[in-house]
């Protein structure tokens, strides 16, 4: 049954692109060109496409489908204009996995073929972040070892079970810091990659931003048996020790708040004693922030800082118009 919902979604998200393009086509002309049967493509267009949305789920956010006699047309769907693509980071994994596993140069060169299709079938944006995050993550699968990326060279280093050497600069304009550490393995978090690894003598391991680690090598110093990190526990915690992300204040009432008091990080809360709380979650990008808090109505306000409130109020500004 899983199987056959998740074939109904995809078949239904593969008809919007088309009808983006060719709005007010008869049922028999989108028919033929999604080679569908017209019975299966009624049922699926008003029995699925119309549940189908994007958060914060408001009635825009869901795709909308018209039938002006036999002809159907769409409204809500421009995230759909054009056939659906990978972002940044997404592409990024799959680029670092290919490269990782493909066989010998014919491997490299099918690897190379396929990445520049995944490339030209992205955004503008996403993929111009997609290649600036190649260029520091990532490497062509065809060059020499000797010019390996700091990703490449701390995934040596980890297989191998040898210790490195990197120069980090923690931010703020300080000198850097040159730290011997067994690397635990990476993860991705607010739009960054990080280096996890455990600084000699430590047990709780630090998270090392990537594109803040100008130098890297292997030591011949080898990685003894340790305990292992829960790298998707830390890729969701909040990293507290870093200074540069303001911290939000929030108040929060009802539903929201009783779920945000049994979900949030701890000693991010305050129980005010009148039924709300205060919340207090670091802010890395105030887009996302906003919108997860936009998602429950009018039971928070944001109080703290200005930027994260002004996003907050040019969404619901956004949200306002739309349903004007």
């Amino acid at each position: 049954m899983a199987d056959q919902n998740l074939e109904t979604i995809n078949r239904c998200l593969a008809l919007v692109p088309i009808l983006c393009q060719h709005q007010g086509l008869t049922l028999d002309e989108l028919s033929r060109r999604a080679h569908v049967p017209r019975a299966q493509l009624e049922e699926d267009l008003f029995s699925t496409l119309l549940l189908c949305g994007v958060p914060p789920y408001f009635p825009h956010d869901y795709i909308s489908v018209c039938l002006e006699g036999d002809r159907v047309r769409v409204a809500f769907a421009d995230r759909f204009r054009r056939p659906v693509s990978l972002d940044a980071l997404e592409a990024l994994a799959l680029k670092l996995a290919c490269e990782g596993t493909a066989p010998g140069p014919a491997g490299a060169r099918a690897v190379a073929q396929l990445l520049r299709k995944v490339e030209e079938g992205m955004a503008p944006k996403p993929r111009k972040l997609f290649k600036a995050l190649s260029r520091r993550v990532g490497r062509d699968p065809e060059m020499p070892a000797a010019g390996a990326s700091i990703y490449d060279r701390v995934c040596r280093a980890f297989f191998e079970r040898r210790w490195v050497e990197i120069e980090h600069f923690s931010g703020g304009g300080s000198a850097p810091q040159l730290l011997e550490l067994e690397p635990c393995g990476g993860i991705a978090r607010d739009q960054h990659w990080y280096l996890v690894g455990r600084l000699d003598g430590e047990k709780e391991p630090r998270c090392f931003r990537l594109d803040r680690i100008r130098n890297l090598r292997a030591l011949e110093r080898k990685v003894e048996h340790t305990a292992p990190v829960d790298l998707d526990a830390l890729a969701t915690r909040p990293f507290f020790g870093d200074t540069a992300l303001p911290k939000a204040t929030i108040r929060c009432h009802g539903a929201t708040a009783r779920w945000i008091a049994e979900s949030a990080e701890s000693g991010t809360v305050k129980d005010c004693g009148d039924g709300t709380i205060t919340w207090h979650p670091p802010v890395a990008n105030e887009e996302a922030l906003a919108r997860i808090l936009l998602g429950h109505g009018g039971e928070c306000e944001v109080l703290a800082p200005e930027a994260l409130r002004r996003q907050f109020v040019h969404l619901l500004e956004a949200a306002a118009a739309a349903h004007a």
